[in-house]
């Protein structure tokens, strides 16, 4: 029996693209809809397997008069392939009053991703997209703000789908930078696609914004305060105009993200012969001015023609405020031997701009194009600062000098990047490949002064400087297949890499040169209307960022520094995703992955200072299993409960003085969010979240719990939105861990500064914003 395919596109009387337009397909004089389809992000739907007959389009959108098309016959004799357009009106009429009922699911699974919707949450009050993290079961973010996924940190961020690559260091800073009520979902992706960039061991987090497809212009206005330790504000202004060919966005933001951290932490070593205990006490404010601002435009040239212009720049104008480290030492009688104080000031602003260039062509109605990016980006670290050190007897008495050490660590990172990607769906499958290059280049000196005869003097055993070169040409094919119930795609991605790091007095020359294949596939299957399966295999290479490769300084006092690890290798890993959906909202979703080369956190001690060294290293593998249930409750009808749970079970070898040692370890973690609709229109959010203990790199860490709670009221048509939230208000969110090697007994408690009360306050002009898409790439992850 002929069958046909029946396709288009959908637009308004604009010609502008219409995402999410329910399209269905009946037959002449019947009303059961034979197909339905939901057209794409670029408007397209499709219907396969239509057999010979007559039938009627039908297309319905929110905001749109309904669409009814005349009779459409497929026969073989007179049917055309040409694709079946379709043109829809806005309706004019005014609503007096609407009444909601449902909302999107709070966790779903979309092709593989587990999606978390959190657009409107009462919580976003002062909150920024960290704070988000914080709150999704399987993302952990432990001591120093460090981000593991799945007890990974080879974690890749995307904004509205393009990578937003930094280091670790500057990747916090920009979270910590972005408003929460600005995200309308998070999506974790444990197994990408080969059309992905391969980096990114733990998988890809991706941010969603609020984003509306509105002609005309607006303006918002948002103001926020937040008090803990320290007062804090944010003040933000975005707007957008939209025409038929012209789209122009622009932001400016400034944060004040202040923190304070309180720390004890310790460990033995032997001096002379003798065992000595310290026991610091560490008390670190930070200072923080960000800046962010962006502009974007979208120019239609010709028709199915596309340019489009960005610049994302910030300063990030950051102040370790005189972080004061007192020191106690111990005998092995426990008798007080003395005191060393430290005190360590750091002005650390950091310049970053960002200017892309874009084009798109739209190769039929049909969603076929292809798209080009280049970018450059340029990041400059200044950094200058002091340590200085008193020596104290058990009365608090000086016994010896002061010490000073200047600091001085200029670092710049210079990222260039050329993309293509081509989309080509067809009648019966989708194909998409594409080519990419990027040229990253990286310097950093280091200078460590001290006095001598009254002038600062070099101290050359400190000192120095590292060079870094990588090169990474990549190129991928993916291919989708989607049967009645079942959807496949399956790529390979394969990349070339080169790169050098040298450190020049110390005459350490890393380098990497391989080319590796990235295969990957993932199958969705609708088994009926009540389960959806989805599997997922892929693989993924962790490089080392940056930062991590420089072997630069940062000390707390004498006794204890961060350094990067220039002998640095990239991380290999598999990576296998299964995911189940009952009823629509009950979601399962188990993942299990094996990484050699794991790179994770360890701790050295320094020959002739017994200093503790904390760093980046490569440990030989690593094993990790991960279980999550996702279960909604609805006790009445104004509250809604979601309860999130997971286990996970992590194993890998670490080294001891004479032996290799498995570490293995059950861990759980929980989250429970509760919305609950109060009068007068007020929304109330409940949030806790609990992780046990679990392992990182040579650490076991302590057990993590914390509760929020916010309120959200609008006005005027929602054109005045307030919020008031209350952060950690139990002050229960402690950071600990205990080194398991034998090389030290490490440990520390910490207590950060997350119990905080905010208010904002949103006020919106003119129609919905439209928000500029980020056009960011891999490569700036690792800054």
């Amino acid at each position: 029996m002929t069958s046909f395919k029946m396709a288009g596109q959908v637009r308004d009387t604009t010609g502008r693209l219409l995402p999410g337009v329910n399209v269905v397909l009946v037959v002449t004089g019947g009303s059961v809809p034979l197909k339905a389809a939901t057209t794409s992000t670029e408007g397209v739907y499709e219907f396969q397997d239509v057999p010979a007959g007559s039938y009627l389009l039908r297309a319905s959108l929110m905001g749109y008069a309904p669409f009814s098309s005349e009779t459409i016959v497929l026969d073989e004799r007179i049917s055309s392939s040409a694709p079946k357009n379709i043109t829809m009106h806005e309706t004019v009429t005014s609503l007096t009053a609407v009444n909601v009922t449902a909302r999107k699911r709070a966790i779903e699974i979309d092709k593989g991703k587990l999606v978390y919707n959190v657009s409107g949450s009462a919580l976003a009050s002062g909150a920024s997209a960290l704070d988000l993290l914080r709150r999704i079961p399987g993302v952990s973010v432990g001591q120093d703000d460090q981000i593991t996924l799945k007890g990974a940190s080879g974690i890749n961020v995307m904004i509205d789908g393009k990578m937003t690559y930094l280091s670790e260091n500057q990747l916090i800073q920009l979270l910590r930078g972005t408003n929460a009520e600005n995200v309308a979902r998070v999506e974790v992706i444990s197994s990408p696609t080969a059309e992905f960039d391969a980096a990114g061991n733990a998988g890809i987090i991706n941010f969603v914004t609020k984003r509306s497809m509105s002609d005309g212009y607006s303006l918002e206005y948002r103001s926020a305060v937040s008090k803990g330790k320290y007062w804090m504000l944010n003040e933000n202004m975005a707007a957008s105009y939209r025409s038929r060919r012209l789209t122009l966005t622009g932001s400016f933001d400034y944060n004040m993200p202040h923190r304070f951290m309180q720390s004890t932490n310790g460990n033995t070593f032997a001096e002379n012969g003798k065992q000595v205990t310290i026991r610091r006490e560490l008390k670190t404010p930070t200072k923080i001015d960000f800046y962010t601002y962006k502009v974007q435009a979208d120019w239609e040239i010709a028709p199915r023609h596309h340019l489009n212009a960005g610049y994302h720049g910030y300063l990030d104008d950051y102040v370790k405020d005189n972080a004061l480290s007192t020191v106690r030492k111990y005998n092995a009688d426990g008798n007080l031997l003395g005191i060393v104080q430290s005190n360590n000031y750091l002005e650390e602003p950091y310049h970053y701009d960002a200017p892309n260039l874009g084009y798109q062509f739209q190769i039929d109605s049909l969603g076929k194009k292809l798209t080009a990016d280049a970018h450059y980006i340029s990041y400059r670290n200044f950094s200058d600062g002091t340590l200085s050190t008193d020596y104290f007897d058990q009365a608090g008495i000086p016994r010896a000098p002061r010490e000073l050490l200047r600091v001085h660590q200029p670092g710049t990172v210079r990222i260039r990047s050329i993309k293509a990607d081509l989309d080509l769906p067809f009648q019966t499958f989708a194909l998409k490949t594409g080519l990419k290059y990027a040229d990253i280049r990286n310097k950093a000196n280091y200078r460590f002064d001290s006095p001598w005869n009254g002038e600062f003097v070099e101290a050359a055993s400190m000192s120095n400087t590292f060079h870094y070169r990588e090169r990474i040409a990549a190129a991928y094919v993916s291919v989708g297949k989607k049967f009645e119930k079942t959807n496949i795609e399956g790529g390979l991605r394969v990349e070339s890499t080169m790169a050098e790091g040298y450190t020049v007095e110390a005459e350490v020359d890393n380098r990497w040169r391989y080319m590796k294949l990235f295969p990957s596939i993932s199958i969705d299957q609708v088994i009926n209307r009540n389960h959806e399966v989805n599997v997922s295999v892929s693989r993924r290479i962790n490089r080392p960022t940056y930062s991590n490769l420089n072997p630069v300084r940062w000390y707390y006092d004498q006794y204890f520094f961060y350094a990067g690890n220039p002998y640095l290798r990239p991380e290999l890993a598999w990576i296998y995703s299964l995911g189940y959906t009952w009823k629509e909202q009950y979601v399962l979703t188990a993942s299990y992955s094996h990484r050699s080369d794991y790179i994770a956190k360890r701790l050295i001690i320094e020959p002739g200072t017994n200093a503790v060294v904390s760093q980046s290293a490569n440990f030989e593998s690593m094993e990790r299993f991960d279980l999550i249930l996702s279960v909604p409750f609805k006790p009445v009808p104004f509250w809604d409960i979601q309860i999130t749970g997971g286990t996970n079970y992590t194993a890998y070898p670490v080294p001891l003085l004479d032996r290799m040692k498995t570490l293995k370890k059950w861990a759980g973690n929980a989250v429970v969010n509760q919305q609950l609709k109060l009068p007068a229109g007020i929304q109330m959010e409940l949030s806790a979240t609990w992780f046990s203990s679990e392992l990182w790199g040579i650490y076991r860490k302590k057990w993590i719990f914390s509760t929020d709670l916010g309120l959200r009221k609008s006005f005027l048509n929602n054109k005045v939105d307030i919020r008031i939230s209350f952060t950690d208000f139990l002050r229960t969110n402690r950071y600990g861990g205990r080194s398991l090697t034998d090389y030290t007994n490490y440990y520390y408690d910490d207590l950060p500064d997350t119990r905080r009360i905010s208010l904002s306050v949103r006020y919106h002009i003119g129609g919905k914003l439209q928000l500029g898409q980020s056009r960011r790439i891999e490569e700036q992850d690792r800054l």
